[in-house]
């Protein structure tokens, strides 16, 4: 009934019958042709009608008004996608999800809910992802007794060309109103972000009081500082006319950008600059248990700027719910602890040539920390390639999207030496990082 509906208003005039979200994905000469064409990357042309979020609305609100945003402006959107995460599975069984779902179903913000449980956890997606992006971790915080939240940042959740048309005033204000509504609905809070969110969560809780209800914060693979250093610059190319793409790709994944415009990186820029080391060095930091994961290799965010992040949080005696803190590094522990000193309560974890549970993975990127192996889309079976790295080859494109082995890891230069490469989009340790985010949450509340 939703899609007839979705198909009588005009929604889904771009898809047929017979597609789903999935029908294109291994299709290289659609694939081909979608990059070139940017048939994925433009939202319709319709407006919406904005919550005001500083009136602190009911998060069903929220919900609903968020999910107006995806089926008005996602073109895809009424189009057929049978992905069933776990998440996905929860949400069905507490009424919230129907069985037959679409793209507007999986992109949407969602509430799992205990309904005898007063903590909550909080989550921020990352830039050009969606809430798709948590339904890993908002699994795993279910289990553990957790009332989840997810969000969808303004310009997200239809295509690319949205990042074009919105401020991060918008995302500023989004990250205010839930850390403010979920302190106001639940008597103990945990506040995580990924990426880009993770950035959105940090810089609020230096610039702002803390809601007394916010007892901890876990960031993966947090925005800190990013790789190329020239960031500033986007914004000064993006009013250039005609100059709108770093990133032309196929945005052939539903559920995140492929492409990716100057006015996102000058978005992504203004985020990083309220939490730099000249910034984090001036602020009075709240007196909160601190988690983070991080990838040694990350070639979206310098590892150095995460691991100074941790060094100037970590202080027990100023702060002494900070000896809690915890930091989950992927790569080579000697040098996080040379830097951090001996004593920083580090978990490492690294891949070695052909040994579980890596086998054929060579290290992890700064997308694949947050998804199990088991994921139906992004885990180790599933169907989707992050080939990015070749965006300007077409060619190696080609090879990364069909051949049948390629190396999976990092995109850094030596990888990409080595022959075609997808870019990891699982973590091979998960099962390892919900131990030890179970050993972190029992610190918080001990």
């Amino acid at each position: 009934m939703r899609l007839f509906l979705c198909f009588l208003l005009g929604l889904t005039s771009s898809v047929t019958w017979a597609q789903t979200c999935l029908s294109h994905i291994d299709d290289i000469d659609y694939i081909m042709a979608a990059k070139k064409n940017g048939t994925h990357r433009f939202a319709n042309d319709a407006s919406v009608r904005a919550l005001k979020l500083d009136t602190l609305p009911p998060f069903s609100a929220y919900l609903a008004s968020a999910r107006e945003w995806i089926e008005t402006r996602n073109p895809r959107a009424g189009l057929p996608c049978p992905v069933h995460t776990e998440t996905v599975k929860l949400l069905q069984a507490q009424g919230s999800l129907e069985a037959d779902l679409t793209v507007s179903d999986l992109l949407s913000p969602f509430e799992l809910r205990h309904p005898t449980s007063n903590k909550a956890v909080l989550l921020l997606h990352g830039l050009t992802d969606s809430p798709f992006s948590y339904h890993s971790l908002a699994a795993f915080f279910y289990r553990q007794g957790f009332n989840v939240r997810t969000v969808l940042l303004p310009g997200h959740g239809s295509a690319a060309s949205d990042l074009q048309e919105v401020s991060f005033k918008q995302w500023r204000a989004l990250a205010n109103y839930a850390i403010a509504r979920t302190s106001q609905d639940f008597d103990q809070v945990i506040i995580g972000g990924y990426s880009t969110g993770a950035a959105l969560a940090l810089a609020n809780l230096i610039e702002q009081p803390v809601p007394s209800q916010v007892q901890a914060l876990m960031l993966w693979s947090p925005a800190t500082e990013p790789h190329n250093k020239q960031g500033w610059l986007a914004k000064w190319i993006d009013r250039i006319p005609f100059v709108n793409w770093i990133d032309k790709d196929a945005d052939i994944d539903f559920a995140k950008y492929e492409s990716f415009p100057f006015a996102a990186a000058s978005l992504a820029h203004e985020a990083m600059r309220r939490i730099d080391n000249e910034r984090l060095a001036k602020a009075t930091l709240p007196d909160l248990p601190l988690f983070i994961v991080q990838s040694e290799v990350d070639t979206t965010i310098d590892a150095h700027a995460t691991l100074a992040l941790a060094k100037a949080w970590h202080n027990p005696q100023a702060r002494p719910n900070s000896a809690k803190d915890m930091l989950v590094y992927y790569g080579n522990p000697q040098g996080a602890l040379n830097y951090l000193g001996d004593d920083f309560p580090l978990r490492n974890y690294a891949c070695k040539a052909n040994q579980a549970p890596c086998n054929k993975i060579l290290d992890l990127s700064h997308i694949s920390v947050v998804n199990a192996p088991n994921h139906p889309y992004y885990g180790a079976q599933g169907r989707y390639r992050n080939c990015g790295s070749y965006l300007e080859d077409d060619l190696a494109y080609r090879r990364c999207k069909t051949q049948p082995q390629v190396l999976i890891g990092e995109r850094t230069a030596a990888n990409l030496a080595k022959g075609p490469l997808k870019r990891l989009t699982y973590n091979p340790f998960y099962a390892e990082l919900e131990q030890d985010m179970r050993t972190f949450l029992e610190r918080v509340h001990e």
